[in-house]
């Protein structure tokens, strides 16, 4: 469990501090309840810079910048079935490279859900030629009261 900031300035207090008790690192780590390498660390700390707070976290700089993210959102919202490509192909027309995969990400930070869809979208042409088609080379056999096609 990390240490609070109250709790890092009294551990600084009590090693440090000219009118304070000068206690030994596992003194002050019994008396705290932490760990005698959490104190070596923050009274290093206290050493190099004298601050105590969370540093920022270091990694790698986000892709886009929120300007981008807006664009993102808003081209989403705009049409109702763009996919991501789409929308990584309409920013890079506008000069901005962005993968598809960002894109994603970015709708779903946004709050909306991305998928792929539940069914393909059914395109008359393609599925009349297909099923006139069929019907030309298909031949009927009358039995009963069924058809029954070979």
């Amino acid at each position: 469990m990390p240490l609070s900031l109250s709790q890092r300035y009294e551990i600084v207090f009590l090693k440090l501090y000219l009118l304070g008790p000068k206690m030994s690192n596992k003194a002050i780590s019994k008396y705290i309840g932490c760990e005698p390498k959490a104190v070596r660390y923050w009274l290093g700390r206290w050493q190099e810079n004298e601050d105590l707070s969370n540093l920022r976290k270091t990694g790698r700089p986000r892709a886009t910048s929120k300007k981008t993210d807006l664009k993102i959102v808003n081209i989403a919202k705009r049409e109702q079935n763009i996919t991501s490509s789409d929308i990584s192909n309409v920013l890079k027309k506008e000069g901005v490279n962005i993968d598809p995969s960002t894109v994603r990400r970015r709708l779903r930070e946004s709050g909306g859900t991305y998928g792929p869809p539940l069914k393909k979208p059914l395109t008359y042409r393609q599925t009349s030629r297909a099923t006139t088609h069929l019907g030309s080379t298909t031949s009927t056999l009358q039995l009963g009261q069924r058809d029954l096609y070979r």
